[in-house]
């Protein structure tokens, strides 16, 4: 998962660079200095709704394993987590 934050980053730097106004590079060569293919770019491109839905479903599903987690004051195992979620 280090890899793909680290992509994400070099695609949001590539990203911030071409949509600046005085940008002279072009995209293959971004990708090339940045060490990313282009169609990686390109694919995170077209994958950012999926990216912002399954970052949200997370963040809830996370919330709810922490209510579980909290329930009645006191910390639980992965065994209480789970019973809590089944009620």
């Amino acid at each position: 998962m280090l890899i793909e934050e680290n992509s994400g980053a070099k695609f949001r730097l590539i990203q911030e660079v071409t949509r600046r106004d005085d940008n002279m590079l072009n995209i293959g060569l971004l990708c090339e200095i940045a060490g990313v293919s282009r169609s990686g770019y390109y694919n995170w491109l077209k994958s950012e709704g999926a990216r912002a839905t399954r970052d949200e479903a997370d963040r809830r599903d996370y919330e709810l394993i922490l209510s579980a987690f909290r329930h009645r004051g006191y910390d639980k195992g992965a065994r209480g987590i789970y019973m809590r979620l089944l009620h």
